[in-house]
């Protein structure tokens, strides 16, 4: 038995008014060959799993290509085409008899409505009839057209997300299962019209999607049933069938596939207002902690998350704060290359005017002037310690730290997912001893910062805002909830 193994994972947001590029799949984790088998053996990601599997199995592998390009707004077409190319190029002349890949579901790429079902197109015209396994990322775009095009999909089960590693598992044994002789592995499934909120979906914490996730661990011990997956599709990705997707895969039809789908669509349905963010202005957040002696208080500027595809460069809160008045000290992360070259330029110790912020996304102010001092260069060097990258080396590229007053600026050339605290302990900052910390993130800092003495989801504008009837819809069907309403559910439809 030989079997073809693969990952291309890239999250994308429509609303970005960035572009992303081969070089960004590189700046996290690129394999080509043999390289994934030496380099993500032992480790965290997707393959990593699914490589324990067929090792224990004993299969012949065929690595294709192994990367993941972390979140950004659309890729490239001519970076896709060489993705594309370079994942299946092997398939052109070796033949395999099954096909393991790691995808995201959530790409957006320039000139294509749904990224995967064109690689998955091109992959069966090379493969043909064999057995194709999927994996997703829980915030994944899933159609009728995609699960034609594979024999299993299964997602990730927690969010925030530290389970690649087992759904890569999952994903192997999938494979295994389709490819005995007897096998009638089957795929079934649901979509409401609606999109949830990352910063209100959680499944450690006491929210709809927990429950959800309960529900399926139980469905799971049913007779036949080989997993139940849920994909909430990130909603900063704008399809025009966007909506939250059950996938139940049985081992050949099943008489409990009807009745789980149902139960989970009524049940989330039923929550759904249970499901809209908690979001306070900054004026409410330093109101309510201006007496607080101890830090950091935490501000999530969650609609500037690079992990939502957001550029990292918005200095709404920055410049706000500025304004306000308010002396505390405070420490804020932002993306803008220009002042990292400038400063690096200037050298330790210097002190110069910069314009910080909003070169990229320039819709939500002009950048902030500010005079400030060197205090530090960097190499943005890190290791992300947990997550869906847990122990890929990766960059925020070269960075500098600058003190304004009572403002540090840790400010970085590239964008790159943030998990919890790497960048900053990798730059010798210490969190709490600012009595502010501005982080870019919708979920994560919840588990990274719990520690903290308080926590705040800012409402602020930017193309991951967290309330969802503020962005700029232009592409997804009407009706879906939050922004339409209904007693029943709404449902999509092939």
């Amino acid at each position: 038995m030989k079997i073809a193994i693969g990952a291309l994972l890239f999250e994308g947001n429509t609303f970005s008014a960035g572009r992303s590029a081969f070089a960004q799949f590189k700046q996290n984790y690129y394999y080509e060959g043999e390289q994934i088998l030496t380099r993500l053996g032992g480790g965290e990601v997707e393959i990593s799993g699914a490589l324990q599997v067929f090792h224990a199995a004993n299969v012949e592998l065929l690595p294709l290509i192994a990367t993941h390009g972390g979140c950004g707004g659309a890729v490239l077409r001519d970076s896709f085409e060489e993705l594309q190319r370079n994942l299946l190029a092997r398939l052109h002349t070796e033949k395999v008899d099954g096909i393991y890949l790691a995808l995201h579901g959530g790409m957006i790429c320039e000139d294509t409505a749904h990224p995967e079902v064109e690689l998955l197109t091109r992959l069966r015209a090379l493969v043909g009839d064999i057995p194709v396994v999927v994996s997703y990322d829980l915030h994944a775009h899933v159609t009728p057209a995609l699960l034609q095009l594979c024999d299993a999909l299964v997602g990730y089960q927690h969010y925030p997300h530290d389970d690649p590693f087992e759904t890569g598992v999952r994903g192997a044994q999938l494979l295994l299962k389709a490819l005995q002789p007897a096998s009638a592995v089957t795929m079934s499934m649901k979509k409401l019209a609606m999109l949830i909120s990352p910063t209100t979906s959680g499944t450690r914490t006491d929210t709809p999607m927990r429950d959800i996730y309960k529900q399926c661990r139980a469905f799971e011990a049913l007779p036949g049933i080989l997993s139940v997956s849920y994909f909430p599709l990130t909603p900063w990705a704008e399809h025009e069938d966007g909506g939250t997707a059950f996938v139940v895969v049985s081992d050949g039809p099943n008489e409990h596939t009807e009745k789980i789908l149902t139960t989970l669509c009524d049940r989330l349905w039923r929550d759904r207002h249970r499901l809209t963010p908690q979001l306070v202005t900054l004026d409410e957040a330093l109101s309510d902690s201006r007496d607080l002696q101890e830090g950091p208080v935490i501000l999530s500027e969650m609609s500037d998350a690079v992990g939502a595809g957001a550029t990292g460069d918005s200095a709404v809160v920055l410049d706000a704060c500025l304004r306000t008045g308010n002396n505390a000290s405070l420490l804020v992360q932002i993306v803008d290359p220009e002042v990292v070259a400038q400063a690096r330029e200037r050298g330790i110790g210097s002190v110069a005017h910069y314009a910080v912020g909003h070169k990229v996304e320039t819709r939500n102010g002009p950048p902030v002037s500010l005079e400030a001092e060197v205090l530090s260069l960097h190499d943005g060097a890190f290791t992300y310690a947990g997550g869906l990258m847990s122990g890929i080396r990766s960059t925020v590229g070269d960075a500098v730290i600058l003190r304004h007053r009572h403002v540090t600026l840790f400010v970085t050339s590239k964008a790159a997912y943030e998990y919890g605290d790497e960048q900053y302990v990798a730059a010798g900052l210490t969190l709490s001893d600012y009595k502010y910390v501005v982080v870019k993130n919708p979920m994560n800092y919840r588990q990274t910062y719990a520690w903290a003495p308080r926590l705040y989801a800012l409402d602020t504008p930017g193309a991951a805002r967290a309330d969802l009837t503020k962005l700029d819809w232009h592409v997804c069907r009407r009706p879906f909830f939050p922004l339409d309403d209904s007693v029943t559910p709404l449902f999509r439809t092939a």
